[in-house]
């Protein structure tokens, strides 16, 4: 048992591309014909399609409505101050400064900013742990945009959480339907029940839900297509070797599709790593790191071009190199204090290569026919990421990532 990938990073330039950016097709057959059943059919197929995908027997009443107050914890909304200072910040061309962490936009292509949307649906995966943060990330740049008018969809089962966030975030909509119903939903609307129909969609989900944002992208705007989730992790030495091994296998555990690859500069580094992995391989909650994680090595300018070229979701940096494109830049920064939005930044970001096509989220996302293009970059010192481990551990395990906890608190431990 072992990595799928480990070597000279020009010997496996080819396999490395090949394991990792292979096909992947979306069920868009299926949306599309579900979809069109829903704008036919209207509230009583997706009342049927939510129990069937979801085992829960909605009434009329119960699918939509105002969220309830359900009692979440401050901490959860720490974040968001941080969220909609820096978007604030972030649009009117300035940098983001705060609790020792930088962030600005890198423009890759300037786009003109028209009026906003309007009106904005967002989508909260839901289940056993439901993503709250997706929930802050959408609503601050949005928020900074000008937009006021939001509704939220998630699934039913556990949908307090999100329900509640919603409360404190003084959302007065929740449409509490999962999968492509939601997407469907929030794009054409349920007038039996007084749901209007949104301008934009914004939100993470399985593979439904992004086949179901392309087939209604036609007629609404949308945030990204979003595959799976992507780490590569640029690395010299110059850093404890616990912060590339954490953050590995933080990335490792959003699911059996994740990539997680770090890029050394010698093979004395790799081979450090590899051995240090090895211990976390028979973990199922990891194995995305025996089927598609990897440590190549090489020279230093061989690894900035496979970074530049693959264009990873998060590009985290650790040492001298000259890279540029990547949905998100970490400086010296774990991917955790992104994800829960200390730094500032947005956790919505293209994967697949996808950036000139649709950057990350932020407030220019939110005009009307912008184009441009720009990549997140990240800084912050160690005594910075240090001081909000503790919340972002709480947060990380509030969503059942228990690897991102650990990713965060490696960081005070090392500071201590």
């Amino acid at each position: 048992m072992g990595l799928a990938l480990f070597g000279d990073v020009e010997s496996l330039w080819d396999e490395a591309f090949s394991k990792l950016r292979g096909e992947t097709s979306l069920p868009t057959g299926l949306a599309r014909k579900l979809i069109a059943r829903i704008r036919e059919m209207g509230l009583e197929e997706v009342l049927n399609l939510t129990e069937k995908f979801d085992g829960v027997r909605l009434s009329r009443d119960e699918v939509y409505g105002a969220p309830g107050d359900y009692g979440i914890e401050d901490f959860v909304l720490e974040p968001y101050e941080r969220l909609i200072t820096c978007a604030e910040s972030l649009l009117d061309g300035r940098m983001c400064q705060q609790g020792g962490f930088e962030t600005r936009l890198d423009w890759l292509r300037e786009g003109e900013i028209a009026e906003p949307v309007e009106r904005v649906g967002i989508y909260v995966p839901g289940g056993r742990h439901p993503l709250l943060s997706s929930l802050l990330m959408a609503v601050a740049p949005a928020r900074a945009a000008g937009v006021d008018d939001f509704v939220v969809a998630t699934p039913p089962k556990n949908s307090e959480l999100i329900e509640g966030l919603a409360y404190r975030l003084g959302i007065d909509e929740v449409l509490r339907v999962g999968g492509i119903q939601a997407i469907a939903s929030l794009a054409y609307g349920l007038p039996e029940v007084g749901l209007e129909p949104v301008d934009m969609i914004v939100g993470p989900g399985n593979s439904y839900v992004t086949a179901a944002k392309a087939v209604v992208s036609e007629d609404v705007r949308i945030d990204l297509l979003a595959g799976p989730s992507e780490v590569l992790v640029l690395y010299d030495g110059s850093a404890p070797v616990d912060f590339v091994v954490m953050d590995m296998l933080a990335q490792a555990e959003h699911g059996p599709d994740s990539i997680s690859v770090a890029l050394v500069t010698s093979r004395d580094l790799a081979t450090e790593l590899r051995d240090r992995l090895a211990g976390y391989l028979d973990d199922e909650r990891l194995r995305s790191l025996r089927e598609r994680g990897g440590i190549l090595y090489g020279e230093r300018e061989a690894l900035e071009r496979f970074s530049d070229a693959f264009i990873p979701e998060h590009l985290e940096v650790f040492g001298e190199f000259d890279v540029r494109l990547a949905g998100a830049i970490f400086e010296g920064v774990g991917v955790v204090y992104g994800d829960y939005g200390y730094t500032g930044a947005n956790h919505t970001l293209p994967t697949g290569g996808t950036l000139m096509d649709r950057p990350g989220l932020s407030p220019f996302s939110f005009f009307r026919e912008f184009s441009g293009v720009y990549v997140y970059r990240q800084a912050g010192t160690l005594e910075a990421q240090a001081s909000v481990s503790g919340s972002a551990a709480r947060f990380a395990r509030l969503e059942g990532l228990e690897y991102h906890a650990r990713s965060a608190e490696i960081r005070r431990n090392i500071y201590k």
